[in-house]
């Protein structure tokens, strides 16, 4: 079967929902790893340094955001604590343009789903298939196609 997610990609009803890190900005956080700290640490760590103050986002997302409408442009991202999601949005309106009130928090993979279904309630009217979740995460992925009729794509359909 030839997957089609990139027809709604050019549909303008299309409402896409983003994951944060390895979506829309790198996991780049060791010297020679892509990570560092375990959970815990991490924690802690968000509240003495700002680690997205210094990330670059990736030009092949904001070209293709560019031309997309912003008010259907919602990101759920899973955090630590409440200063992660503040230094994410900072990250997200600086460097994506994207509307304050449109970041989502979560504090467990399962929970994007609900929150997908809340922001579905705006449109009624529109068809499961045009609600995309872009992730890194394969099982986000798997729990989001299992469990409803929404469009998931991985991050990698964006590479050239």
């Amino acid at each position: 079967m030839k997957s089609k997610i990139k027809e709604l990609w050019k549909d303008k009803n299309t409402i896409y929902f983003f994951d944060v890190d390895g979506v829309l900005a790198p996991i780049e956080y060791g010297e020679y790893n892509h990570y560092y700290y375990d959970d815990e640490a991490w924690a802690k760590a968000l509240l003495t340094e700002d680690f997205y103050a210094t990330k670059h986002p990736f030009k092949t997302m904001q070209n293709f955001l560019k031309d997309k409408d912003i008010q259907k442009v919602y990101i759920i991202t899973k955090v630590m604590n409440e200063e992660e999601l503040k230094q994410k949005k900072k990250f997200l309106m600086k460097h994506y343009h994207i509307l304050e009130n449109h970041i989502f928090l979560v504090y467990q993979n399962e929970e994007k789903l609900n929150t997908m279904l809340k922001v579905q309630k705006e449109y009624p009217t529109l068809e499961d298939k045009y609600f995309v979740m872009i992730d890194d995460t394969v099982e986000v992925l798997n729990y989001i196609m299992e469990n409803s009729s929404f469009s998931t794509v991985h991050i990698s359909s964006f590479l050239e």
